[in-house]
């Protein structure tokens, strides 16, 4: 019996399926979505959720409007993972084919919008708990509390960790007694338990230099051009400090990781880093990652926005897989310059920050 050839419908349904599977932090945080087209750069307004004021009774109600914030967020944030496939490929069944090419991009994909979501979340918390030298459950108990004075509710608190500060605290024997739920049932592998009013998770995406030893320079401001992979840098705190190799740095909520050792001259200098820059900067103040850096945060601290991207004009090559907020796009095309085939998955986005009080660094 011979094989039939895959479809984008067939292929993005995967796709979805496997994304879906994948993500951690965008299960935690505030979603809003709809089923509307959008492109990119587009700027949306999203509700915020209400808050109220619980008033004294003294023999008759007063009501309370409901009010609903709104921000506005820029859906800038389009990722695409574009490769050659051959006819031979297409024949494959949907489970092989999915082994080799869908899952590998939507894992890629899904750690893209999980670091994402910890850069924002990172750079703009307002609150901060410190890691002691020696691991200390108090120190998870400082987030906590954090939370508690920005007044919280203790439902949907949730904590995530790089494994190297987990690991800290794994150590400790009371930790593990926190963690203990009396049960097996896990809502992803990533959950370890509720810890001091926060559920935990591990993520593996959360920002941490990978440099032997951190570079010397605390604070510095960028400069960079759209598409381009390195920065200019400016006003170093230290003149003649270092940048390392594996050392990260937030710009605008974006990570990226440093790929070559600089040694700053009079404070400026030209930091290369692992990815192309999505839009235009300057001057902006970075935000420098020079060790492992935890997230604290209540559900309506962040949001990610998703809408569908528009499908394009041959879209019976194309077709738009969507469910429960997520919309992934595949797109079978042809490239006459270099004659051959190719498949692309894309994804787009929004994250804006909704209430910087209820978002926790802890390093």
């Amino acid at each position: 019996m011979p094989n039939t050839f895959l479809t984008p419908q067939i292929i993005a349904n995967e796709a979805l399926l496997v994304l879906q599977s994948n993500l951690t932090m965008a299960n935690l945080v505030h979603r809003d979505y709809s089923e509307e087209f959008v492109h990119v750069g587009d700027t949306i307004t999203v509700r915020k959720p209400a808050k109220f004021v619980a008033k004294n009774f003294t023999g008759h109600t007063s009501n309370q409007n409901v009010v609903e914030g709104s921000v506005e967020v820029k859906m800038d944030r389009f990722r695409d993972i574009t490769i050659p496939i051959t006819s031979k490929e297409l024949t494959l069944d949907i489970k092989n084919f999915s082994e080799q090419i869908v899952t590998p991009a939507m894992q890629a994909i899904a750690q893209a919008i999980d670091i994402d979501l910890l850069a924002v979340g990172i750079q703009n918390a307002a609150g901060k708990a410190a890691i002691s030298a020696t691991p200390l459950l108090s120190d998870i108990a400082g987030v906590g509390k954090a939370l508690d004075k920005a007044k919280a509710p203790r439902e949907n608190r949730r904590l995530v960790m790089p494994p190297e500060i987990l690991y800290k605290y794994n150590t400790i024997d009371n930790f593990s007694k926190q963690c203990y739920k009396g049960d097996s049932q896990a809502l992803k592998e990533a959950e370890i338990g509720k810890v001091y009013t926060c559920e935990t998770y591990m993520s593996q995406n959360c920002p941490e230099n990978q440099s032997a030893e951190a570079g010397t320079v605390k604070s510095y401001k960028v400069t960079g051009k759209k598409d381009e992979s390195q920065f200019t840098i400016s006003e170093g705190t230290a003149a003649t400090g270092t940048i390392k190799e594996g050392d990260q740095l937030i710009v605008k909520g974006y990570l990226y990781t440093v790929t070559e050792d600089l040694t700053l001259a009079s404070g400026a200098g030209t930091l290369k880093v692992d990815q192309n820059i999505p839009a235009y900067v300057t001057a902006e103040p970075a935000y420098v990652v020079n060790k492992p850096h935890a997230l604290g945060f209540h559900r309506n601290g962040i949001a990610l926005v998703t809408r569908n991207l528009e499908l394009p004009m041959g879209a019976n090559k194309a077709y738009i897989a969507s469910a429960d907020g997520l919309g992934v796009r595949v797109v079978v095309d042809y490239d006459s310059e270099t004659k051959t085939d190719t498949i692309s998955f894309d994804i787009i986005y929004g994250i804006k920050e909704l209430n910087k009080d209820l978002l926790v660094d802890f390093s």
